[in-house]
Parts: structure tokens; sequence; C-alpha cells
């Protein structure tokens, strides 16, 4: 074991983008290593942190490499890094040679999707969408939090679209544009093969490696609240005994979790919500067409 080894590879975001997906096709190459705790949020220390979830003693987020054998790529996958101002100079000075994996949505459809992850994870209390997304204007000043949120800006759903231009353009003025690799969640699910291949030349290892490529991470609910809340709540405690006792999660509330999951089809966003919400957008995803050069009319027409 090494406990001098560093990550060189983030996947700074966005969430509900494909980013457990893509963790999970990188860690089956046998080039690369992803730490076991997908999401450590180390880095970006203008987050609002609650409950204990995350790392934020570099000791600590270290041990999570120390199984690294001679993988050439060591990375992690902290989806709200894209959120922070902060993180992609702290990442640089930690390490100067990382490189940056991006993931894009449909914006409205991408907090749409966050908005169903953080109701079952406990983070999201309103059930309603629209309420959710009214309520962001006072959680922006500190009032209306849950709880049980480990992540105070995961609440910030508005806000978080409209900062992913300049934050995107923060990374690839900080790591150099040839170190950061962008890309839809269309591409994942379009062309996965070709996808993962120009990901692999990125991050320079063998390209011809062909993970098993399955779905991760598709719309769950929870069966019965309390028991989530159960979870939740037992999830600081969790949290702290990882950081003490050992690197990896614990697997007593993950088991209890799963069974207090099921699978299903996420209900359709109503029409002119949607239309709504796109044409709000609208300048937002213009800005992106151009730092990222790519048509993106079809996500406000």
């Amino acid at each position: 074991m090494n406990s001098n080894i560093k990550p060189n590879l983030f996947i700074v975001g966005a969430p509900k983008c494909g980013t457990t997906s893509l963790y999970h096709y990188l860690r089956q190459h046998p080039e690369i290593f992803m730490s076991n705790f997908k999401e450590p949020h180390y880095f970006g220390k203008d987050l609002t942190r609650l409950n204990n979830l995350y790392y934020t003693e570099e000791k600590k987020y270290l041990k999570l490499f120390t199984m690294v054998k001679k993988e050439k790529i060591i990375g992690e996958a902290s989806p709200h890094y894209l959120y922070s101002y902060s993180a992609p100079e702290e990442i640089k000075k930690f390490n100067s040679k990382s490189k940056i994996i991006i993931l894009l949505r449909h914006p409205t459809e991408m907090i749409y999707s966050l908005h169903s992850q953080l109701l079952f994870s406990g983070n999201e209390v309103e059930q309603d969408f629209i309420m959710a997304l009214e309520l962001e204007d006072i959680r922006l000043k500190g009032k209306n939090i849950p709880s049980k949120i480990d992540l105070i800006e995961k609440l910030f759903y508005r806000t978080y679209v409209e900062k992913l231009p300049d934050q995107i353009q923060r990374y690839q003025k900080i790591f150099s544009k040839e170190n950061v690799n962008i890309m839809l969640l269309s591409d994942l699910q379009n062309n996965v093969n070709n996808t993962y291949q120009n990901i692999l030349k990125f991050l320079n290892v063998d390209p011809s490696f062909k993970p098993e490529f399955t779905i991760e991470n598709p719309h769950k609910s929870f069966r019965f609240k309390i028991i989530c809340d159960i979870v939740k709540y037992s999830s600081p405690i969790s949290g702290n005994m990882r950081g003490k006792f050992t690197s990896k999660s614990l697997g007593i509330m993950k088991f209890i979790q799963g069974m207090n999951t099921q699978f299903s089809e996420k209900k359709t966003l109503e029409t002119n919500i949607k239309e709504k919400l796109d044409q709000e957008f609208k300048p937002t995803i213009i800005k992106l067409e151009e730092i990222i050069n790519r048509d993106l009319s079809h996500w406000y027409h």
C-alpha cells in the first residue's frame, strides 16, 4: 500500500449526467484505479458540508488510493466539484498534472432527475419539483434547509445550471483545454463504445479495452419513507466510523437501503413546465454551445 499516491483524474460533474456509469466503466480498465468511495467531495472548500459524510482531511482522503498498484490513471468522481468556484484551483495545487472530465445533459432534465435523486437520498424533503425550485431563493439565504442534507449546494437547482458556462471555462483556463474532456450524457447513451474509446485515448491508456456496459444509477424511489429517514439519520454515524476505522463505506446501511429501494420509470415532467424551463435556460445553453462547440439547440426548441 502506498499512502503517497495522489489521484490524477477527476470526474467533476455534473450530477445525473452519467458520472456514475462512467465511473463504473473506467474502474474496469486494468490501467485505471477509481476510488471505492465514489464521491468523497474533498475539494471545494467553498461548499457547505453537513453531517460529516465527506472527506475533509487530506490524510483520510489519500487513504482512498492506498490500494493503487501499477495503474497509470488514479481517479475519483465528485459531481459537485463543478459547482465549486474554488475546487479547480485546489485540484490544480494538489496535482498539477490532473485531467478533468465533465459530463452534461439537457439542463431541465438534469435538475428534474436530480430532484428525484435527492428525494431518494433524503437530501430533499419537498416532493413537488416546482415547489423545490421556488424554495431556492430562500434556501440560498440559509433558510428551509432539510436537517439531514449532506451538501447544501445540492438544493440550488437553477443556480447550478446558470453557473455551468463560467465553471467549465474556469476548469479549461486552469487545466488548459487539452486536459478537460467534455461530453454529453447522450454520447454515452447513443454511442457508448466510441465515446468510451475516446475517453481512454484522452487518458492515454489502452483504447482497445472494452468493459461491461450496464446502466448505472437508474431512477430509484423508496418503498417506505420511515426506513429512508432511518438510513439518512444513521449516515453521519457511518461516515464517522468510515473515517476512523476504514476507507470503505459500511455495508449495513447500504443493505437496508437496497431492501428499501424500488426501480421504476420516472414520471414525465409536464410539457408546459418543461418548455418554460427550457426557455429560461436558453441563454445558458447558448453559452454552452459556444464553449463546447456543439449544437445544443434541441435543448431549447
